[in-house]
């Protein structure tokens, strides 16, 4: 797999967090909870590995998502 198990768990959270930012009944919580949900640690955690795995922030992430929808 060429990935170590931190990344590996990491890689799930951070789908199951653009799933998430995507879904309209998610649209009251708030990217923090999101990260919190999905199990990152903390604010810096969720955004450091967001952005490793996306190439984003979270908030750029909603931002392109909000965009495309139009």
């Amino acid at each position: 797999m060429e990935t170590n198990f931190y990344d590996f768990v990491n890689s799930y959270r951070v789908e199951a967090a653009k799933r998430r930012l995507k879904d309209k009944n998610y649209r009251h919580y708030s990217i923090l909870a999101i990260g919190l949900e999905c199990g990152f640690a903390n604010k810096t955690t969720f955004n450091r590995t967001f952005k490793k795995m996306t190439g984003l922030t979270p908030s750029e992430y909603m931002a392109e998502e909000k965009e495309a929808m139009k």
